[in-house]
């Protein structure tokens, strides 16, 4: 409890109190009271030490989806996160994701923050998924976190419609030429533009008709979720497209489920 009275002091709030091990934004929780952070503290008794607790910093949240082989990063996907996972899994709503083009700012700007993170981090071979904040009040950058697995809620799908890249096979790819001490080189990704939307319903299995269009090329088989994944040579198809699916599944479709009340590691 010293060292939270400590960094609170230093740090203005609001703050969030995550799990250490979790791969998921369910057990994360943000305070603006530090009353209220004391008592959740309190309530975690001698479970506190599986909890990390960090500044919030209101911004866009940002992913990068990497391959690495042998220190060398030789694949990179950045994309903009419309709805974080944060954001979805307190208020409820439609998860949204969107690929970034390859020469713009902000994805040259993530490529070189995600090489020093993952220099940083070690390391040596595989895929890493990692998150930034680009500060709503000074612009900045600001790593969120990393870790050595590929990005869940669907992101593969999104970085391969873009791409044409599937992480999960060339992390295969890597460990098969590990074993048998061959050399790796990753393909060329196209370069296209891509969307991912993922939401919660009320039904086992969605009617899909309405979202049919030239644009989308997978529907994902998700029980009690709609899952679209959209692909276009134009930035602004898939935004229109993200937003038009993304305003009728609030309307017609959509399932909210109230957080946890408790934090679980």
């Amino acid at each position: 409890m010293m060292r939270s009275t400590i960094f609170t002091e230093k740090v203005p709030g609001p703050w969030v109190l995550k799990p250490r091990s979790e791969a998921s934004a369910s057990g994360i929780k943000k305070f603006s009271s530090k009353d209220d952070l004391w008592a959740e503290l309190e309530s975690l008794g001698e479970e506190r030490h599986l909890f990390l607790l960090e500044s919030f910093k209101p911004g866009d949240v940002y992913h990068v989806d990497s391959l690495t082989f042998n220190k060398e990063i030789v694949f990179t996907s950045a994309s903009k996160y419309l709805a974080p996972p944060m954001q979805v899994s307190h208020e409820g709503g439609v998860f949204r994701s969107k690929t970034l083009g390859r020469y713009s700012e902000e994805f040259k700007a993530l490529d070189e923050v995600n090489a020093k993170v993952l220099s940083s981090f070690g390391l040596l071979n595989g895929a890493t998924h990692t998150e930034f904040i680009r500060g709503k009040a000074d612009g900045k950058w600001y790593f969120l976190e990393t870790s050595s697995r590929v990005g869940g809620a669907h992101i593969p799908d999104l970085v391969e419609a873009s791409s044409n890249i599937n992480i999960w096979r060339e992390w295969a790819k890597i460990e098969d030429a590990l074993l048998r001490g061959k050399s790796y080189k990753a393909s060329k990704p196209t370069g296209y533009y891509s969307g991912l939307i993922v939401a919660l319903i009320k039904d086992k299995h969605p009617d899909y008709t309405a979202f049919e269009s030239e644009e989308a090329v997978s529907f994902l088989p998700i029980d009690y979720h709609v899952g679209i994944v959209y692909k276009s040579t134009d930035p602004d198809i898939i935004q229109e497209r993200l937003d038009s699916a993304a305003e009728k599944i609030q309307a017609e479709m959509l399932n909210i489920l109230p957080p946890k009340s408790k934090l679980t590691s």
